[in-house]
C-alpha cells in the first residue's frame, strides 16, 4: 500500500468479507451511481460481489494520492473510477490495484466502480486509502510568470513537494558572463521520476527554450548551465522540476551551487543533503576544479555553516546513510571513512575552503591513497553545532561526489 515520506494525512479503511456464506452485504442496493453509499473509515463490512456490480462513494481531500484494492480468493474484480455522476471514467484496473493521483483542487467524493469478471456471486475485500498532499510554504510557484516565480535565496532548500498537477518554478540571477550555476535535485526515484530543466526568461515570462536539462531514470538529477552573453550582462534563468511521469508526488531538496567558468568550474554532484544546523540552514559542500585525477586540482567551499564553527573534512569512495551518528544533529552519507583531522578548519562568518591533496586522500583505518582516472571519492564536513537548547553536538555538510578522469 502507499509509504510516502512527504507531509500527508492518511485515511484507509479495509471493508471485509463475511467468514462464510454469500449473503447480500448491507451496502445493497448500491447497483447504480444515482445515489452510491458513502464509505466511512474504519467500518469493516462484509461484501459480495456479482452477480450485480457495486458503486460506493468515499470523500477526498482537495490534492490526493489514493490506491483501491479489491481482494477476492476467487476472481479478479475490475475497479473504476469516477467523479459523482459517473461520466468519464478517471482510472481502471483489472486483478490489481488501481492507483489514481486526484488533482482535485477541493474536497469532494469519488466514486469506485467494482465489478466481478462474470455473473457469479464472490465474496471479496475492498481497502481505499487517501494520502492527503500537503504542498511546501513557497506555493503558488506553478507557472513561469514572473509573478509567480520564487527566488533561490539558500544554497541548499529541503522538503519542497512536486506533483504531477502542480510544477515548481524557480528564478535565479547569474550577475554577468562566465558566472555558472549547478542545479542538484536529491529525491527517490524509486517514489516518483522528478526532472528539472533550465528555461531561458525574458520579458516577465518564459520563452519556450530550454537552455539546459536532466531527465534521468535514477534517483537525483543534476544540470549546470553558465550565462554565456556578450557583452556581458546579468541573466536570469527559470528552473522548471516536474514530474516525469506526469502523475503523482514525490518531495525533493533542491541545491543550488554557483561559480566560474574560466576560474573554477563547478564539478561533482550533491549525493546526500545536509541537516539544518544552528545557522538555520543546511551546510552544502561545493565543488570546482579539474576532473583530471593528475592535475590534482579540486578546491571545495562550504556554506551556511554555524559561525566560528570547528570542523574537518571526511572522504570516502562508497556512499551510506546514516542518521544521527553517535548522537549527532546530522546526516552521514559516506561509508567507512578517512578523515581530514589534522586540518581543522573554522567557519568563521560562516563558510570554509579547502583543497584536497588528491595523492594523499586519508582512508578509513588510517594511511592514504592515491586517485586515479575512473576513481570516484565523496567528500562531507564534519563540525560542530549546538542544539536549540545549546547543548554541544555535530552536524554534517551535504556530501558531494566527483569521478575522476
Amino acid at each position: 500500500m502507499l509509504n510516502r515520506a512527504c507531509a500527508a494525512a492518511t485515511v484507509a479503511f479495509v471493508l471485509q468479507t463475511a467468514s462464510f456464506g454469500l449473503p447480500q452485504d448491507p451496502f445493497e442496493p448500491n447497483d447504480d451511481c444515482a445515489a452510491p453509499p458513502v464509505v466511512l473509515p474504519g467500518n469493516p463490512i462484509g461484501l459480495t460481489i456479482g452477480p450485480d456490480p457495486d458503486y460506493f462513494a468515499f470523500d477526498v481531500p482537495a490534492n490526493a494520492s489514493i490506491q483501491i484494492e479489491a481482494s477476492s480468493s476467487t476472481v479478479a474484480p475490475t475497479l473504476t473510477l469516477f467523479e459523482l455522476g459517473c461520466g468519464s471514467p478517471l482510472a481502471t484496473a483489472t486483478g490489481q490495484p488501481l492507483d489514481y493521483f486526484d488533482c482535485g483542487g477541493t474536497p469532494r467524493q469519488l466514486v469506485v466502480f467494482v465489478e466481478a469478471p462474470a455473473a457469479s456471486s464472490a465474496p471479496y475485500d475492498l481497502e481505499i486509502d487517501v494520502v492527503e498532499i500537503v504542498d511546501d510554504p513557497f506555493e503558488d510557484n506553478d507557472d513561469c510568470q514572473s509573478g509567480s516565480l520564487i527566488a533561490i535565496t539558500s544554497f541548499t532548500t529541503p522538503g519542497l513537494v512536486v506533483t504531477g498537477c502542480d510544477e515548481d518554478y524557480f528564478v535565479a540571477r547569474l550577475q554577468r558572463a562566465d558566472v555558472q550555476i549547478q542545479v542538484d535535485l536529491l529525491f527517490d526515484h524509486s517514489l516518483g521520476d522528478i526532472d528539472v530543466e533550465i528555461l531561458e526568461f525574458q520579458n516577465g515570462g518564459c520563452t519556450g527554450n530550454v537552455l539546459a536539462s536532466s531527465t534521468s531514470t535514477t534517483d537525483n538529477e543534476s544540470v549546470t548551465y553558465v550565462n554565456a552573453t556578450n557583452p556581458s550582462a546579468a541573466e536570469a534563468v527559470v528552473l522548471r522540476i516536474f514530474m516525469k511521469s506526469g502523475g503523482d508526488f514525490n518531495t525533493y531538496a533542491l541545491t543550488a551551487c554557483f561559480g566560474d567558468i574560466t576560474l573554477f568550474p563547478l564539478i561533482g554532484e550533491q549525493g546526500c543533503v545536509g541537516a539544518v544546523n544552528n545557522s538555520g540552514r543546511p551546510a552544502t559542500l561545493c565543488a570546482s576544479g579539474s576532473l583530471v585525477a593528475a592535475d590534482n586540482s579540486v578546491s571545495f567551499y562550504v556554506v551556511d555553516l554555524p559561525m566560528n564553527a570547528l570542523g574537518y573534512f571526511i572522504t570516502s569512495p562508497n556512499t551510506n546513510f546514516v542518521a544521527n551518528p553517535g548522537g549527532s544533529l546530522g546526516n552521514l552519507c559516506l561509508g567507512a571513512s578517512g578523515r581530514y583531522s589534522s586540518q581543522v578548519l573554522n567557519a568563521g562568518l560562516g563558510s570554509v575552503f579547502f583543497q584536497p591533496d588528491l595523492t594523499t586522500i586519508p582512508v578509513a583505518g588510517g594511511g592514504s591513497t592515491v586517485l586515479l582516472p575512473g576513481d570516484r571519492q565523496n567528500w562531507q564536513f564534519w563540525h560542530r553545532d549546538a542544539t536549540s537548547a545549546g547543548v554541544s553536538s555535530s552536524n554534517f555538510s551535504s556530501a558531494i561526489g566527483i569521478t575522476f578522469q
